[in-house]
C-alpha cells in the first residue's frame, strides 16, 4: 500500500485561474466588451443626430442664401443663372435703387417705433396680469384664467372685424376720418390691455419663484406693488426677455394689421412698404430680395444680441404649472 503513489489533488479555482488566465479574466472582459458595443452605438446615433441637424439647418439656410446671392445679382442674371449660383460681379445699387424708390427709412422708423411700444406694452400689462394670477389671491382666479387661455384658441382672422368696426367708431382727434382707421394708434395700443400668451409665459416663470420670498417681503412690509417691482420682475429678467424678442418679432414681421389700417404712405411699416414695392416694380427680384434682406437685420441683431436670455428664458418657462 505504501508504494502505490497518492492520488492527484483537484485543481482549485485559483489555481485554474493561474493556469489559464482567460478563466480569471472573461467575465470582465466580456462587460468591457458590450460597454466598447454600447459606446460604439452612442457614438454612431450622436453622429446621425448632427449630421440630420446639419441638413436641416442647410435646408433652412437655403431660402436666405438665395435671398443673398439674388440681392446682388442683375435681373438678367436671377433669370438666366441657377438660384445659387454667384454673380459675375456684385451690384450694391440694388440697394440704394430699392431704398430711393419708396421711402424705405420712414417705413424703418415706423416699425421700430411699433415694435418698441408693442413690446414695452406687453412686458408691463403682461407681467403685471401674470403676477396677478400667479401670486395674489382673488376670487374667481382660475375660472378668469381659463378664459384667458381660452383666447389663444380663438383665430386672429375671427377677430379683424370686429376691431376694425370697434376702431373705426373710436373718436380720434387728430385722425383725418375723425377715427383711428388711417392712424397707427390700433397696432400698439393693444399691448397696453396685456395678451394671452405674454401672460401665460411669465405667469409660469413667476411659479418657479419660491413664494418663501413673496412671504418674507410681506412680513417686511411689502405691499404686492412693491413685491411685484422690487422682487418678481428683477428675477423674471429671461422670461421678460423672452417675451421681448417674441413681441418684437412678431410685429416686425406683422402684414396684416398694418395694412388693414393704415392709409397713407408715409406711415407704412416695412412689410407693407416691400408689398407695396412688389406691386408696383414688378420683376425687381434683386431689389425686392435686397429690401427683404435689410427688413431681416434688425431681427438678426436682436436675436445675437439676446440669444443667451432667449434660451435661458425657454429653458425654465413653464417648468411648473
Amino acid at each position: 500500500m505504501s508504494g502505490e503513489a497518492a492520488p492527484a489533488p483537484a485543481p482549485v479555482a485559483g489555481d485554474a485561474a493561474r493556469a489559464d488566465p482567460s478563466v480569471a479574466i472573461g467575465v470582465p472582459a466580456r462587460t468591457a466588451g458590450r460597454t466598447a458595443v454600447r459606446r460604439s452605438r452612442k457614438r454612431l446615433r450622436t453622429t446621425l443626430i448632427y449630421l440630420l441637424l446639419i441638413a436641416g439647418a442647410l435646408v433652412m439656410m437655403a431660402p436666405f442664401l438665395w435671398m443673398v446671392v439674388t440681392s446682388f445679382k442683375t435681373r438678367a442674371e436671377v433669370f438666366g443663372t441657377a438660384p445659387f449660383e454667384l454673380p459675375s460681379g456684385l451690384h450694391p445699387e440694388n440697394y440704394a435703387t430699392m431704398w430711393n424708390a419708396l421711402p424705405f427709412g420712414d417705413f424703418y422708423l415706423n416699425s421700430v417705433k411699433l415694435a418698441l411700444l408693442t413690446t414695452i406694452g406687453q412686458l408691463i400689462s403682461c407681467s403685471m396680469a401674470a403676477f396677478a394670477f400667479a401670486i395674489l389671491d382673488f376670487r374667481g382666479k382660475r375660472l378668469l384664467f381659463g378664459l384667458l387661455l381660452a383666447t389663444l384658441i380663438i383665430p386672429f382672422q375671427v377677430v379683424l372685424i370686429p376691431n376694425f368696426v370697434l376702431y373705426r367708431m373710436l373718436p380720434h382727434p387728430f385722425s383725418a376720418s375723425g377715427n383711428w382707421i388711417g392712424t397707427q394708434e390700433p397696432l400698439w395700443v393693444g399691448a397696453f390691455l396685456g395678451g394671452a400668451f405674454g401672460t401665460f409665459l411669465l405667469r409660469q416663470y413667476f411659479l418657479t419663484i419660491p413664494r418663501e420670498l413673496a412671504d418674507a417681503a410681506r412680513v417686511d412690509g411689502a405691499n404686492p406693488w412693491q413685491i411685484y417691482r422690487h422682487l418678481y420682475v428683477p428675477l423674471a429678467k429671461p422670461a421678460l426677455a423672452t417675451l421681448a424678442i417674441f413681441t418684437f418679432m412678431w410685429t416686425w414681421n406683422d402684414l396684416i394689421d398694418p395694412l388693414i389700417y393704415l392709409k397713407d404712405l408715409p406711415t407704412y411699416t416695412v412689410t407693407v412698404g416691400l408689398a407695396f414695392f412688389k406691386g408696383q416694380f414688378v420683376g425687381k427680384w434683386p431689389e425686392m430680395m435686397a429690401g427683404a434682406l435689410v427688413s431681416l437685420i434688425p431681427m438678426i441683431v436682436l436675436f445675437i444680441v439676446a440669444q443667451r436670455q432667449f434660451v435661458r428664458g425657454i429653458t425654465l418657462t413653464g417648468i411648473k404649472g
